[in-house]
């Protein structure tokens, strides 16, 4: 199995398994989160098994996920989700630390890499436990 078919079975898998993305803007931040968290835990397989140049694509896809993910911030502060500047502090941080691990990779560093995108599946975890809490 090739790496981007594997990285798409993945992805198909992922977001089969998740909810349907409601028309609301709660489903659709729900549904931002799945996919950027299926899109980690890829990357994290690659960088674990691959080679720079692949874990670094896998990491930059990741970034335009939570880019995606960023921009629904003010949607997901409409469906009622507590926002307040913490919540721009932590998508901020996190965008530093995609960055961050983009460049160590490029250095070499897997462990320092690891290190970077930890703190990505915390906040994942925590957002999508804030989500499930607000679904009907």
């Amino acid at each position: 199995m090739t790496p981007a078919f594997g990285r798409t079975l993945f992805l198909a898998l992922a977001l089969a398994a998740a909810r349907p993305a409601a028309a609301d803007d709660l489903g659709d931040f729900a549904a931002a989160i799945e996919r950027t968290a299926a899109q980690y835990h890829f990357a994290l397989r690659t960088l674990d098994t691959s080679g720079r140049e692949q874990t670094a694509t896998e990491v930059r896809l990741l970034r335009q996920e939570w880019q995606g993910l960023i921009a629904r911030l003010d949607n997901r502060r409409a469906a009622g989700f507590d926002g307040d500047n913490a919540d721009a502090a932590t998508m901020m941080d996190i965008d530093m630390r995609l960055v961050t691990a983009l460049i160590v990779i490029d250095i070499g560093s897997r462990e320092a890499a690891r290190a970077a995108l930890a703190p990505i599946g915390e906040t994942l975890a925590k957002l999508r436990e804030q989500a499930d809490k607000r679904q009907p």
